[in-house]
């Protein structure tokens, strides 16, 4: 059995010597690999973080500028109801001028075609009171009153 002790003594110190020359060989080399994947995940990190605070400022300016556009949205929509109204109101004015000197241009030609009418009855009936006075003095006077009438004209004389 001691040459099992031996044997099993000499394959620890030589598994302790190959790991104090893996230390002293690979120390800075796996120090700075893990060192620097500390740094790249930090980095990483860092430049993320930073992305979210411009993505999130991105956000914020873009939620201004939609604010800003819906008020001035609304400011035009309110201006071109307020033009629309003044526009309304501007031609029903005109509307109405319009209708009231059709009006009175109708009142004119119906003043117009009363005076016109009330002539033409005028003269109608002038002429058929003529026409009825004719007719009776025809009937009234015959050849007899006739003779009557100027004998008694001549007498006079």
């Amino acid at each position: 059995m001691e040459q099992g002790s031996h044997l099993l003594f000499w394959k620890a110190v030589n598994t302790v010597i190959l790991i104090a020359i893996l230390y002293y060989l690979l120390k800075k080399p796996i120090s700075r690999f893990i060192s620097d994947g500390i740094n790249s995940v930090v980095s990483r990190f860092e430049k993320i973080k930073q992305e979210k605070e411009e993505a999130l400022n991105l956000l914020k300016e873009a939620e201004r500028k939609s604010q800003e556009a819906k008020e001035e949205a609304e400011k035009i929509i309110k201006y071109s109801q307020e033009l629309a109204e003044k526009e309304k109101q501007q031609i029903i004015a005109e509307a109405k001028i319009a209708a009231e000197r059709v009006i009175k241009m109708a009142d004119e030609e119906i003043e117009k075609e009363i005076y016109k009418a009330k002539e033409e009855l005028k003269k109608f009936a002038a002429k058929k009171a003529v026409e009825l006075a004719e007719e009776k003095l025809k009937v009234a006077i015959d050849v007899e009153s006739n003779k009557k009438l100027i004998e008694s004209s001549l007498q006079k004389l």
